[in-house]
């Protein structure tokens, strides 16, 4: 350190400036890495809104095949709407929940069947 003033002031000045590239170059690399976690980040939606779209299809399909068709020639049974999705359903528990469902979709197209099996004769 110096008793020159404009020394000093130089001193100040470059310890300044080295001080702004630093902070500069930090916050670049920040940025990248932010960068990088969103690219991750919107992979990993885009996955999951697969993953959903394949999940609802495969709902609706069953739907379609175990509820509806069973149920279409079925005149005084008016077949609701498919059941809207449950946002906090897990989709790799599929399985279970159709296990959970399907013995109550068994039993309502059996009851159907014998209710309207005089009619159909």
């Amino acid at each position: 350190m110096t008793d020159d003033p404009s020394a000093r002031y130089k001193e100040l000045l470059d310890t300044a400036h080295r001080a702004a590239r630093t902070h500069s170059e930090h916050e670049r690399a920040r940025s990248l890495a932010l960068i990088g976690e969103i690219a991750a980040e919107d992979k990993e939606i885009t996955a999951a809104k697969e993953a959903e779209a394949k999940v609802t299809e495969e709902v609706t399909g069953w739907w379609r095949r175990q509820v509806a068709a069973p149920l279409a020639d079925v005149s005084w049974l008016t077949l609701g709407s498919l059941p809207a999705a449950d946002p906090s359903a897990d989709p790799e528990n599929l399985k279970d929940y159709l296990a959970q469902v399907e013995p109550a979709t068994d039993a309502l197209n059996a009851a159907v069947r014998r209710a309207s099996w005089p009619r159909r004769c």
